[in-house]
């Protein structure tokens, strides 16, 4: 009895031990650049419709289409138009990009046709964002002139139609020009918004339209950025919990270029150098040496998590380089695990019932 009694033990020890590796999740491989695409023109912004597999880039003169898989160039359209921002509805298919100085255009992503503009004289918007829930449109709309607010618009993702705006308090009479910062969280409908003014983070209800709440962080950028899986928000080098605007204590490597919500990674550069960052933890998944020197004023990047790709913008050397995130597959960790389970099952029952489990003959 007590043979059994220490072989349950046995068992029970290793099942608890194995337990926690079957929720770990999966890690990242060694970085690979899989493509360079070459563009004749200056790149000005980025995105990833992930429901046609096609990757936008605006540049001074139009719209650039790149296929996702094999990462050829599809078409150019919008030509003569400098878009300067891009944001992509995947629920709806649509595109929308903002042209420097003037209008937003709308494209079918399937055709990558135009259905129309929001709206005619809209001038010094650089950030736009979409809600594929609400299929809302956001746009920061800034001024160069006192008395007038600087404010979020806010358009129907459908019919165009202005529905509100929001004002930034003060705004109107304020002596110096100053920027915003857009980011929406579609899963708790909140939408944030900074102001270069005051420095301040700026709450916004996505049902009321209202501004809820503000908080001055300890960092600050014009750029704010949401990771859903987390619900932390990145201004500057300060992450706030979404929810509370508490500050999480991190202090990660690296200026926060992207976050992948999907698979929870963050990514940073330095000058040369770019990270994969445990989303939750802030901690280096990896990295990669780059061949030029990142700016985070004219370099940037977009994520594609369904591909498991980072396709960064080499504004320097008009290209796109494309970097390949490979993880540990999690098949693999779940039939370890399920491996583990049954090594033990079969060592408990064999000391159950008995029978000795023999040792093999070596020869001599």
């Amino acid at each position: 009895m007590k043979k059994r009694t220490v072989s349950l033990a046995f068992v029970l020890t290793l099942l608890t031990l194995l337990i926690p590796v079957s929720f770990v999740s999966a890690s990242v491989g060694p970085l690979q650049l899989v493509a360079i695409v070459t563009l004749d023109t200056e790149p000005k912004c980025i995105a990833v419709n992930e429901a046609t597999n096609q990757v936008y880039v605006g540049v001074e003169d139009g719209l650039i289409v790149i296929d996702g898989q094999s990462y050829a160039m599809v078409e150019k359209i919008l030509q003569d138009v400098e878009v300067v921002a891009l944001a992509v509805n995947p629920q709806t298919n649509r595109i929308y990009a903002a042209e420097y100085g003037d209008s937003i255009f709308v494209l079918d992503g399937a055709t990558n046709e135009q259905l129309g503009v929001i709206p005619e004289g809209i001038y010094n918007h650089y950030e736009i964002a979409v809600n594929p829930v609400t299929n809302l449109v956001y746009i920061a709309d800034w001024h160069t002139f006192v008395g007038y607010y600087d404010s979020i618009l806010m358009y129907d993702g459908e019919t165009f139609a202005e529905v509100t705006q929001v004002n930034i308090p003060g705004s109107d009479e304020h002596t110096y020009v100053e920027r915003i910062g857009l980011a929406v969280n579609p899963e708790t409908n909140l939408v944030y918004a900074t102001w270069s003014g005051n420095n301040n983070l700026y709450v916004i209800d996505g049902n009321t339209h209202e501004i809820v709440d503000n908080v001055l962080p300890s960092s600050f950028s014009e750029e704010v950025t949401v990771n859903t899986y987390t619900n932390y928000i990145y201004v500057g080098d300060a992450v706030l919990d979404g929810q509370t605007l508490v500050e999480v204590p991190s202090d990660y490597v690296g200026k926060l270029e992207a976050v992948d919500s999907v698979n929870n990674f963050v990514y940073t550069t330095t000058s040369d150098t770019l990270y994969v960052l445990n989303g939750t933890t802030h901690a280096i998944e990896a990295s990669m040496e780059l061949d030029w020197s990142f700016s985070s004023y004219f370099d940037f990047m977009a994520v594609d998590s369904k591909n498991n790709k980072i396709l960064l913008a080499n504004s320097l050397e008009n290209e796109i380089p494309v970097v390949d995130i490979p993880e540990f597959p999690a098949l693999t960790s779940t039939l370890l695990v399920l491996f583990a389970f049954a090594s033990a099952f079969f060592i408990y029952k064999r000391r159950l019932s008995g029978t000795p489990i023999r040792k093999q003959s070596s020869a001599r």
